[in-house]
C-alpha cells in the first residue's frame, strides 16, 4: 500500500480509508502497525500530521549526555562499595571492575532507564535534546520494551568480554543508525521501536 506517487519519508501519517483523525507509522515504504488515534506522547497538537525521525546526529548527542549520568551512578557505587576512585573521579565499569560493581551499576542504570523510557518515552539524555522514544503505534514503549532496549548493557556483567561485546553492538547499532532507513540501533530493532524528535 503506498500513501502516493513519490512516497514521504519515514514518520506518522494518516493513510487514505482509515478512520478520520488517525495515524499510522509509515517506514519509508509501507505502513507498520494499523491505524490508532494520535498519542499526545507521539504527536501532541500535530493530529494527522507525519512526526520526524530522530538524525543520527541528535541521537549521538542524547546518548552522550546518558553516558555523563551513567558515569556519575558509577561514580556513586564505586564510593558506596569502598571501591577508590581516584584523582581523575574516574570509576572503573567494565572489564576493570568486580562483577558485584557490574552487577549493582547496571541493575541501577537499567531502573532508571526502564521507568523513564517506560513513563516518559525518553532517557534524560533524549529530553535534553527534545526526542522520545515510540513503539510502532506512536506510544510510549512498555516496560518490556523499555527492557529490551537498555538489555544489550547487561553484557558489562561479564566483565572484559562483555565490555567488548558491548563495544562491537554499539558499532554496529553505529553503522545501522545510518545505514537503516528508520536510523535504527540493533536496542530498536530488538524493542520495536523508534526514536523521533518530540513535538513542541
Amino acid at each position: 500500500m503506498s500513501i502516493s506517487t513519490s512516497a514521504p519519508t519515514s514518520g506518522y501519517y494518516h493513510a487514505q480509508g482509515d478512520p478520520p483523525g488517525t495515524v499510522r507509522f509509515w517506514d519509508g515504504s509501507q505502513w507498520q502497525g494499523g491505524p490508532t488515534s494520535p498519542p499526545a506522547s507521539a504527536v501532541g497538537k500535530r493530529t494527522g500530521a507525519g512526526i520526524r525521525l530522530a538524525s543520527p546526529g541528535r541521537r549521538i548527542g542524547a546518548r552522550m549526555l546518558d553516558y555523563l549520568v551513567w558515569l556519575a551512578i558509577a561514580v556513586l557505587i564505586a564510593l558506596l562499595l569502598g571501591v577508590e576512585v581516584g584523582g581523575s573521579l574516574r570509576a572503573e565499569v567494565g572489564a576493570g571492575a568486580s562483577v558485584l560493581q557490574n552487577l549493582v551499576w547496571f541493575v541501577a542504570v537499567a531502573a532508571l532507564e526502564i521507568a523513564l523510557v517506560s513513563t516518559r518515552g525518553a532517557s534524560l539524555g533524549k529530553m535534553a535534546l527534545d526526542l522520545q522514544v515510540v513503539d510502532a503505534e506512536g506510544n510510549i514503549p512498555t516496560v518490556k520494551q523499555a527492557a529490551l532496549r537498555i538489555a544489550p548493557l547487561g553484557l558489562v556483567i561479564l566483565g572484559a568480554f562483555g565490555s567488548w561485546a558491548i563495544l562491537i553492538v554499539a558499532f554496529i547499532s553505529l553503522v545501522l543508525m545510518f545505514a537503516d532507513a528508520n536510523h535504527h540501533t540493533l536496542w530498536d530493532k530488538l524493542a520495536k521501536t523508534v526514536v523521533v524528535d518530540r513535538p513542541l
